[in-house]
């Protein structure tokens, strides 16, 4: 994955990954290996692995948060019109 479609995923300038390599290198190295292929999201535009990856992350929340998580999405698809 490219410094460019990294930047694009985390919604930052291009410009400052590559300050990061130079004046942050800890966190350059630690982002730049999370987005490494051996760690990459298979796809982004598949909902199906989306919706797998999100139910994984659910499943390993305290119960507690996972009832604040379900209210908070409720509300946001009740916003929605769902």
């Amino acid at each position: 994955m490219t410094k460019k479609e990294i930047s694009q995923i985390l919604g930052i300038d291009q410009n400052t990954i590559k300050n990061w390599e130079r004046t942050r290198p800890k966190l350059h190295n630690i982002v730049i290996e999370y987005f490494s292929k051996e760690n990459q999201i298979k796809d982004y535009n598949d909902i199906d692995f989306l919706k797998s990856e999100m139910i994984k992350a659910i499943d390993k929340l305290p119960d507690a948060k996972t009832k604040k998580f379900y209210h908070l999405m409720m509300a946001e698809l009740s916003e929605l019109g769902y």
